[in-house]
């Protein structure tokens, strides 16, 4: 019975120490535009019609016990408001459900029409934040690490959770074939971290994203609809920085309607973490999307990561069916966001 215990706890022991150092940044996606509220809580409400997003990422499948995040998100355009409003919700589990962050949150997006070819987009995200540690999925042997771990540990030593109230700002701007923005992604002080090996309580940083993009397109039948054999380009940049975490993303899609192929690469200041590619179909009011990284750091041997997303739009009514007498004015106006989808 030790030695299973023994061999379950070194199994455990390096995953959950990586865990407990994953606190200093947020759960990472790789299909930035296919999780646009994750990304940027700015973007609720670009293509105007109810939206629901679904994201679901395996972290490093190499590795016994890994890391998965979830992610869920719905919002549209609302005329009365004069923007967008949005829910997301975010799951982070790690060691099989050991370590778990759960966040949940409300998003209010201002629309402000600065010429008719140029629009800014200004959100702001409340959020619920959980993170518990679940101690009945460890099995102790306590004369492995006596210094560490040990039977008389007082009872509140094994009640580790705790939630909080999290904030977010962000705003994007765009034309017919460029859009840039920036988030800013928990404004107030986060506590993480837990009682456990002697590692104290871990206050999460605030993390600013951001990023640049456009659309080059080469064959387009129609300038605002999507059409079977339309072709365009999308490079983009995208910046990430979290305490001492800072991600430089450059890449492109390249876009064959209904298909969708991208690349790009992930790094640091200093070293190459991963090359992503992606791919995605579009059909009807689904879409669908799959990338992998081919992880080339240090870490090549943890399996990458798998990443997979589902999109649902809901066909709706624009703005000159509801108002008619405004069609003039609404027609030279532009509305949604000429992003990539995945």
């Amino acid at each position: 019975m030790i030695l299973c215990k023994r061999k379950f706890f070194f199994l455990l022991f390096p995953v959950l120490f990586q865990g407990l150092t994953s606190f200093g940044q947020d759960a990472h996606f790789s299909q930035f535009y296919a999780n646009p509220l994750y990304l940027n809580p700015a973007f609720t409400g670009t293509v105007n019609c109810p939206r629901f997003a679904i994201n679901f990422r395996d972290q490093y499948p190499a590795i016994p016990r890994n890391y998965m995040a979830f992610s869920g998100s719905y919002d549209q355009h609302i005329n009365a408001l004069h923007g967008g409003i949005g829910a997301l919700f975010s799951a982070d589990i790690a060691g099989a459900g050991i370590m778990q962050t759960y966040s949940a949150g409300i998003i209010y997006n201002y629309r402000l029409h600065v010429s008719h070819q140029f629009n800014l987009q200004f959100a702001m995200q409340t959020n619920f934040l959980h993170t518990s540690l679940n101690w009945q999925n460890f099995e102790f042997a306590s004369e492995i690490i006596p210094v560490y771990i040990s039977e008389t540990l007082p009872t509140d030593y094994y009640k580790s959770s705790n939630s909080q109230i999290d904030g977010a700002l962000g705003f994007v701007g765009y034309t017919s074939h460029l859009y840039f923005g920036l988030a800013v992604h928990h404004l107030f002080p986060v506590q993480m971290g837990f009682r456990m090996l002697n590692i104290p309580k871990y206050m999460l940083g605030i993390k600013w994203t951001a990023h640049i993009g456009g659309e080059i397109p080469i064959s387009k039948k129609l300038k605002d609809e999507d059409n079977y054999g339309d072709i365009s380009l999308y490079p983009n940049v995208l910046f990430t920085s979290q305490k001492q975490f800072h991600y430089l993303h450059e890449g492109f899609y390249f876009k064959f309607y209904p298909f969708t192929i991208g690349t790009w690469i992930r790094h640091t200041f200093k070293n190459l973490d991963a090359i992503i590619v992606s791919c995605g179909v579009e059909y009807k009011i689904l879409r669908i999307g799959y990338s992998y990284d081919f992880t080339v750091s240090k870490l090549e041997r943890t399996g990458g990561a798998h990443e997979v997303s589902l999109q649902f739009v809901i066909p709706c009514k624009n703005d000159n069916m509801q108002h008619p007498s405004r069609k003039s004015i609404n027609a030279s106006r532009l509305s949604s966001v000429a992003c990539p989808r995945f």
